[in-house]
């Protein structure tokens, strides 16, 4: 896919994650005077990643310049290897420079959850020398490729989240939720641990007010009606939250809110006409289970310490 606009071209490159198409999307930006690329995917799909970049007529090293919406491991999960290997400057939220430079910590939680999986839903994420990451502040703009690209702080997902404004365009990483093409079901980002209502309706906000004419979502593609997206996302995040509190209230236990949430997600998505064969695609992008268990715990925090 591409979009020509305002000088720059925006190549989307599907990582067939786990061999399933457009679930997770890295953007290849074409500037007047370069690229940049926004998300890298996990090291497990850098090989599809660099074979894009070549379909392209690209090579790796035209890329001197690379964005991460956050470090969860399938939008950033490769940085390392950009950085130390390919020598470019990554760019990343302030609370996640840290991780990308030592990732011991980060990997050790996804093995904690994933165990044996790990390698083949994941594999590598190697360090970023720390002279190659670069933290932006929220509202701070760069000038790489003859483009302005500037760092919008989104937390609600998570803390350490930027969506990045260019041009017309923002990239939304998950802070906007996860959409495959072609499906009108919108499936609310809220794996854990950082989940939190309040803050993600303000992001959602913030993303409106730059005005964008387009999004651009990891998870996936590219939307043009923005107003009616955010709106929809508001409230899927909004019920979804809703559901939880309520489930929990009742007494009901992790097991059984996951599969309680799933059903849940499943009459929505049904609901809207989603075929049961896209289900699946969703489940691999952006799995129920993670989601109730994100939104669990921000509940259960609350409980912990009512303010």
């Amino acid at each position: 896919m591409r979009f020509d606009g305002l000088a720059m071209t925006v190549h989307t490159i599907d990582l067939h994650f786990q061999d399933v198409p457009q679930i997770i999307a890295a953007y290849l930006v074409e500037g007047p005077d370069g690229l940049v690329l926004i998300e890298t995917g996990p090291g497990s799909t850098l090989e599809r990643l660099l074979t894009g970049i070549a379909e392209l007529g690209f090579s790796p090293s035209d890329v001197r310049d690379v964005f991460v919406t956050h470090i969860h491991l399938d939008h950033a999960g490769a940085a390392g290897w950009w950085a130390q290997e390919n020598g470019s400057t990554v760019y990343v939220h302030p609370r996640g420079a840290r991780h990308l430079i030592d990732p011991s910590r980060l990997m050790e939680s996804a093995k904690m959850v994933y165990g044996d999986l790990m390698d083949s839903l994941w594999g590598d994420m190697i360090p970023a020398p720390a002279e190659n990451v670069r933290s932006l502040e929220d509202g701070e703009s760069v000038s790489v490729a003859g483009l302005e690209i500037t760092a919008l702080d989104t937390p609600g997902h998570a803390r350490h989240h930027h969506a990045f404004a260019v041009g017309d365009a923002i990239f939304t990483g998950d802070v906007a939720g996860a959409r495959l093409p072609g499906c009108d079901y919108l499936s609310v980002t809220s794996a854990p641990p950082q989940f939190e209502p309040d803050p993600y309706f303000a992001s959602l906000e913030k993303v409106r007010a730059a005005k964008p004419a387009r999004l651009f979502l990891t998870h996936f593609g590219e939307i043009t009606e923005v107003d009616a997206h955010l709106d929809d996302y508001r409230e899927n995040v909004d019920l979804a939250s809703t559901f939880v509190h309520d489930r929990l209230a009742e007494g009901m236990d992790g097991d059984a809110l996951q599969v309680a949430y799933q059903a849940f997600q499943m009459e929505i998505a049904f609901r809207v006409g989603l075929p049961p064969e896209d289900w699946s695609r969703y489940q691999q992008a952006n799995p129920t289970s993670m989601g109730a268990d994100g939104i669990r715990l921000y509940w259960e925090k609350q409980s912990e310490n009512p303010e």
